[in-house]
Order: structure tokens, then C-alpha cells, then sequence
């Protein structure tokens, strides 16, 4: 997608082709254009690595509803039978749309569905769902906090009272979360480097309730330097909104980051991870991504 920022992807697999939904906005107004201008396009491959073709713009902003700034943060999963695109507007607004195939036609809710940022999205077997996402308070802070819902279209109660359900007040940005080992884990942006002594690298969580949180180990799982397999690397002037794929077994086999180079445009990176199946703290186990081949 030549003169265009490519960001918050998120990759879901139907048939033979695997589905890239991700957040795009002119490269010419810069990283800060997403305010304005960012929607919600649709990008198609045979290989989980790419390389994604262009599709179709899916969603835009609509100047008479609550999504009326960008389309933002998009997350695709299956629930209930639809296929359900998450999505942002302004800070702390979250809602959906759904439709009954990957490719549309789109049914937008007209009111919000959650106050929160940055939504990761957990459907689980029973059609229920749980959301783990950022809320920037009053004072600034960035939580970490969930809500649940008996099913994609119910109403969304939030956990815990809202408050932060990340441990020694760490703040985060962009979680993503996947369901294996009978736990909720979640990789996310280290937002001011509590939990990895780096800013804004890969840190990673486990909890077992989804409401108590521990940190898998203090060694980031990525920073802004991707090492591809020629042997040479590049460091990004920002890496954010991981995104993990996992198999059937709940396995991670790709790590997906929107990555700001210092020159040039920005684009989404994916690193093949070999079946990574978390534990329960051990410190030697978290995501481990491999290279990447230069493309």
C-alpha cells in the first residue's frame, strides 16, 4: 500500500487464506495522522509471512456517530457464529461491528460498548468474552484493566472494579492476548519500562483468573532492534502493537509488530516464533521470536 502508515494489524485465518485487518492512514500526514484520518482496511495471503495483497477499505469514520474521528486499533476474532471487528474511536471508546463473512458486509453498533483503549480480545469456547485492554485515567496513568460479557452483542461489565490489574502499578500500552496452558497471557508494551527496565519493549504476563497478573520474566521479550536472517538488523524508531497468532493448540507460531522506522515508512513486521507454549513464570519461558527474512 504505497504512501500509506500501516499499523494495528491483526491476522485471522479462514480457508486457505489468512486475513489481515490493520489500521492505515496517508504516510504524508505522519505517525500522528491516525488521529484524523486512520480506517480499517482488509489485506489477504496464502502464507501467514506474507507477502498481504490490498483488498478493501472495510470501515471509515462516520461524521454522525460515535466513530466519528478514525477507525482504530482493529482486532478480528470469531464469535457467535459472525465474524466481529473491535475497534476505537477516541481514547476509552470501544465498539464493534460484525458480519457473517470475513468480507463483509459490516454491521456497526451505534454506541459504545466499553470504556477502554488499545482492546485485546479473548472469545472463549462458551461464545463468552473477555477484553483486556488500557485506560488512561485522570491522573495519566496508563491500567490495565478487563471487561467480560456472556457473548460478543451482550453488555460488557467491567473486572475488578477497574482497577489495575497489572502488579507494582506498571502501566502498559497495545496488549494482545491468547488463551493456552489453562491461563490468560497477554504480551504488551512496557509503557514507561517498570516491568522490563526498557520503555515500551515486549513484556509479558500470565494470570490464571484474569484478574491477578504476573510478570513472566524481567528480560523484554522484544525491544526496537529486529535481527533478520541475513544476519543483519534494524532498529525502529518505534515498535508497537504486537499481535500473536497461535495454532489450534493454542501454540504462538508469528509475532506481528507495527514497527517506525527512522527513515521511511512504516510498516508491519512479522517474526516466525517456533510453536511457543508458554508456562507458568518459569523465567526462561516466554515468546522468543526468530529472524525475519528481509522482504
Amino acid at each position: 500500500m504505497d504512501g500509506q502508515i500501516i499499523w494495528c494489524s491483526s491476522v485471522i485465518n479462514v480457508g486457505d487464506t489468512y486475513q489481515m485487518f490493520a489500521s492505515r492512514w496517508p504516510a504524508k500526514y505522519g505517525l500522528g495522522g491516525w488521529t484524523k484520518y486512520s480506517e480499517c482496511v482488509r489485506a489477504t495471503s496464502t502464507n501467514l509471512f506474507g507477502p498481504y495483497a490490498f483488498q478493501e477499505i472495510v470501515l471509515q469514520k462516520r461524521t454522525d456517530n460515535w466513530d466519528n474521528t478514525r477507525i482504530h486499533n482493529v482486532k478480528i476474532v470469531r464469535a457467535g457464529g459472525k465474524f466481529v471487528l473491535y475497534y476505537i474511536d477516541s481514547s476509552n471508546e470501544t465498539g464493534f461491528a460484525d458480519a457473517d463473512s470475513v468480507t463483509g458486509p459490516w454491521t456497526r453498533r451505534d454506541k459504545i460498548a466499553m470504556r477502554v483503549s488499545n482492546p485485546a480480545i479473548l472469545v472463549k469456547p462458551d461464545a463468552s468474552v473477555y477484553v483486556f485492554g488500557r485506560l488512561r485515567d485522570k491522573s495519566g496513568v496508563n491500567r490495565g484493566i478487563a471487561f467480560t460479557a456472556p457473548a460478543y452483542d451482550a453488555p460488557y461489565a467491567v473486572v475488578a472494579n477497574g482497577d489495575n490489574l497489572l502488579p507494582n502499578d506498571c502501566e502498559l500500552e497495545d496488549p494482545t492476548i491468547w488463551w493456552a496452558n489453562g491461563q490468560y497471557n497477554i504480551l504488551l508494551n512496557d509503557w514507561k519500562g517498570k516491568a522490563t527496565g526498557t520503555g515500551k519493549a515486549g513484556a509479558q504476563y500470565f494470570s490464571t483468573d484474569g484478574i491477578h497478573y504476573t510478570l513472566m520474566r524481567r528480560e523484554p521479550v522484544f525491544t526496537k532492534t529486529v535481527v533478520y536472517d541475513d544476519g543483519t538488523s534494524e532498529t525502529f524508531s518505534r515498535r508497537e502493537r504486537p499481535f500473536v497468532y497461535t495454532n489450534e493448540r493454542g501454540e504462538v507460531i508469528a509475532l506481528f509488530t507495527a514497527c517506525l522506522p527512522p527513515i521511511g515508512p512504516a510498516r508491519v513486521v512479522v517474526q516466525p516464533v517456533d510453536r511457543y507454549y508458554p508456562g507458568n513464570g518459569r523465567e526462561e519461558n516466554t515468546v522468543r521470536p526468530q529472524t525475519e527474512s528481509r522482504k
